[in-house]
C-alpha cells in the first residue's frame, strides 16, 4: 500500500473524481482508487520542515506588510514636505510683494525728496533774488533819505532866503530890512520884548536915509537905543555903540523931574530922551540877508 502511494504517478491516465464524499485537498485519477494529496512528495525526496515552511510564511507575510507600512510613513511625509513647499512659496510671494512695496514706497520718495530738493533750490534762488532786491531797495531808501534831507535843507534854507527876501505882511520893506509898528503902545521894555518875540528888535538906525524911513511912521515911537548900563553911554539893543545921532536940542537932558531919562523917543525924525516907563507905540527891524 505504501509503495503505490509513493509511487511515480503516470501521468499519461486520465484522473477523475469519484462520485460521493471529496476530499478538498485530494486528487483522483480515472480508474484507480489511488488518492494523491497536496503533501504528496515523490521517492526518494526529503519532506520540507515545518518550520522552514512557517518562516517562509512569516516571511512573505512581512514582505507583504512591509510595503503598506511605508506608505504609511511616507504620505505624511510628502505632504508635510508639499505644505511646507507651499508654505516656502507663500513666504517668497508675500516677501516679494513686499520688495515691490518697498522699492515702489522708496521709488516715490526718491522721487518726492528729488521734488522738495528741487523746490528748496528754487525757493533758495527765490530767496537770494529777494535778498539782493532787498539790499537794493534799502539802497535806494537811504540814498533817498539823503537826498530828502539834503532837499529838506535847500528847502529851509531858500524858505529863509525867501523871508529874507521879502518881507511878510504887514511889514515893509527898506533896504535889507523889514519894518513894523504895530498899534498898541508900551514901555520901552516891553517894546523891547515883543519885538523879540517877532525875531525881530527894536529899531537900530544906521543911516540918514533908515533915519528919514523911520520918521514915516506915526510919532513918537520907541527907538532901540538906550543908556541903561552906563548914563551918558548910548548904546543900540544890538550892543553897537552909536555914531551917527539924530538928538533934539539939548538933548539927551536926562531930566531928573521925568525921572531917569535912559531910552531914546522918535519924535518926527528928532531924538529924545525920555523915562523908559512911559508907554508908547514902537518900531521893530528884521534884517535880510
Amino acid at each position: 500500500m505504501s509503495e503505490d502511494i509513493y509511487a511515480k504517478p503516470d501521468l499519461t491516465k486520465k484522473v477523475r473524481f469519484q462520485t460521493g464524499e471529496k476530499d478538498e485537498n485530494a486528487v483522483v485519477f480515472e480508474n484507480t482508487d489511488v488518492r494523491i494529496y497536496d503533501n504528496y512528495m515523490p521517492q526518494g525526496s526529503t519532506p520540507p520542515k515545518l518550520q522552514d515552511s512557517t518562516t517562509e510564511d512569516q516571511l512573505q507575510t512581512n514582505s507583504a506588510n512591509e510595503p503598506s507600512g511605508k506608505k504609511n510613513v511616507v504620505r505624511p511625509a510628502v505632504m508635510f514636505l508639499v505644505l511646507l513647499c507651499l508654505l516656502l512659496l507663500a513666504v517668497v510671494i508675500v516677501l516679494v510683494v513686499l520688495w515691490i512695496q518697498e522699492k515702489s514706497l522708496s521709488d516715490n520718495q526718491t522721487t518726492e525728496r528729488d521734488e522738495l530738493q528741487t523746490r528748496y533750490d528754487e525757493m533758495e534762488r527765490l530767496n537770494d533774488n529777494l535778498t539782493r532786491k532787498t539790499n537794493r531797495l534799502e539802497g535806494d531808501i537811504d540814498l533817498l533819505m539823503v537826498i530828502q534831507i539834503n532837499l529838506t535843507k535847500q528847502r529851509d534854507e531858500l524858505q529863509k532866503q525867501l523871508e529874507m527876501s521879502f518881507c511878510p505882511d504887514p511889514w515893509m520893506r527898506f533896504d535889507n530890512s523889514c519894518y513894523f509898528s504895530p498899534t498898541m503902545e508900551k514901555n520901552w521894555f516891553d517894546s523891547k520884548a515883543y519885538c523879540e518875540i517877532q525875531n525881530s528888535t527894536l529899531v537900530i538906525i544906521s543911516s540918514l536915509n533908515e533915519h528919514k524911513f523911520v520918521r514915516s511912521f506915526p510919532s513918537p515911537v520907541w527907538i532901540g537905543l538906550s543908556d541903561e548900563e552906563k548914563e551918558g553911554e548910548w548904546k543900540w539893543v544890538n550892543g553897537s555903540v552909536v555914531t551917527e545921532t539924530y538928538w533934539g536940542n539939548n538933548q539927551p537932558d536926562n531930566n531928573k523931574n521925568e525921572g531917569n531919562e535912559n531910552c531914546a523917543l522918535n519924535v518926527h525924525g528928532i531924538w529924545n530922551d525920555l523915562s523908559c516907563n512911559k508907554n508908547n507905540c514902537f518900531v521893530c527891524e528884521k534884517l535880510l540877508k
